[in-house]
């Protein structure tokens, strides 16, 4: 009996992929739980694993198509069989939902425009109308087709750029450069990560809290383990375990918001992600259960997974799943930043540069190799008391590394 093949889940955050490559072709043969094809998603080009056992009797999504998550991808069945009734049932319930969606819209759009009329009120949904008054914005002046006001709209005019004249240019030749200029599409990865940061930053009440470290002893204990090991240590790998070390002693640190913002999750594990520049822009590689592993198979882990996600050979799981996320930036000399918090987690830590400064010490002013480190979070998880508990235990698991193992 022929199926359908559809986009699976991959991660909490997946809403939806692009189909980027198919490796079977139609005739070909899938099987559940093996690679079928490669699809565009909010964190990288994943390959897709089928859901389903059979031939491919006809591929609905083609190459450059977005299809949402537990929608239709293909047909599969055994070879020969005839798909006509599921494929019209398909374009008959597709085309029959979208009928029904007009129509909805026609009708509500009718009642609120004269509710418009009689009442001279503007209806706004809460989120975009706490999102309106937290920045600011005059409700008057935000556009919108639908019966209301929405979070999309919010967005879209927060995004606009706020001048005295209203200036659309059709293409980029009516706008004067001096110079030559390179035109380079705002799509694919690159709007699919501005997109989720920006949502961040609308939607999370978020602060921000820097606490100074002393960094001769984490140095100290750095040189000490690549002394011995073969496996050569990066920071990275010891601020995530000594990261890992305090989310256990505050664990609302290492928690998700769940998307109706009925339930804050609490997780067990605590799977944290690294950011890495690649050519396609900054992704984030996930360590799992750092709070179960050892520095050195944490560093080979980090190595393997760093590597493949430069090399765009990711394999699935490697950027989903985290629950808290480190940003370093301090090979760039950067002296202090606020990292935006990777949705849906509750916090991430932005780690700057290691500088030789002057600091008192009984009384007595000595050269010290400092780094500040500032967290990010969301305000509607946690309080700024207990987040600073955090980062100050943090500050002390640095300053004192073999707390780390206790």
């Amino acid at each position: 009996m022929a199926k359908i093949l559809s986009m699976p889940k991959i991660g909490v955050n997946m809403t939806d992929g692009t189909v980027t490559e198919w490796y079977v072709k139609e005739g070909g043969q899938v099987t559940f739980g093996e690679i079928a094809l490669a699809a565009e998603t909010d964190k990288d080009v994943q390959d897709i694993p089928a859901d389903q056992t059979g031939t491919v009797l006809k591929i609905l999504a083609q190459i450059g198509d977005n299809v949402e998550c537990h929608n239709p991808l293909a047909i599969v069945g055994e070879p020969g069989e005839n798909f006509d009734q599921l494929l019209a049932e398909l374009s008959g319930t597709k085309q029959s939902e979208i009928e029904q969606k007009v129509k909805k819209i026609e009708t509500l759009e009718e009642k609120f425009n004269t509710a418009k009329q009689t009442e001279g009120r503007i209806l706004i949904s809460p989120l975009a109308k706490k999102m309106a008054s937290e920045k600011g914005i005059n409700l008057a002046d935000v556009e919108y087709k639908g019966v209301r006001i929405t979070k999309a709209d919010i967005i879209s005019y927060n995004e606009k750029p706020k001048t005295t004249q209203t200036i659309v240019p059709q293409s980029l030749t009516e706008i004067s450069y001096v110079g030559k200029t390179q035109a380079v599409p705002y799509k694919g990865i690159r709007k699919k990560i501005g997109d989720r940061l920006t949502e961040s930053v609308l939607t999370k009440p978020w602060a921000a809290i820097t606490v100074a470290v002393d960094m001769t002893n984490v140095i100290s204990w750095r040189s000490k383990i690549n002394s011995i090991s073969e496996e050569k240590v990066g920071f990275n790998v010891l601020f995530a375990k000594a990261t890992a070390r305090a989310l256990q002693v505050f664990p609302n640190m290492n928690s998700l918001l769940a998307g109706d913002g009925t339930e804050i999750i609490v997780s067990q594990d605590v799977n944290i992600g690294i950011a890495v520049n690649t050519d396609r822009g900054l992704m984030v590689p996930v360590l799992k259960q750092v709070q179960r592993k050892g520095i050195k198979e944490l560093s080979e882990e980090f190595t393997k997974v760093s590597e493949r996600t430069i090399g765009q050979t990711n394999l699935p799981g490697d950027l989903s799943g985290g629950t808290f996320t480190i940003s370093n930036l301090g090979n760039r000399g950067v002296t202090s930043f606020r990292a935006v918090i990777n949705p849906p987690e509750c916090a991430i830590l932005a780690v700057a540069t290691t500088i030789k400064t002057p600091v008192v010490i009984n009384d007595e002013i000595v050269i010290r190799p400092m780094l500040n480190i500032t967290l990010s979070f969301d305000h509607r998880i946690v309080d700024g008391d207990y987040a600073a508990q955090f980062i100050a235990y943090l500050g002390k698991l640095l300053e004192d590394p073999m707390m780390i193992l206790l």
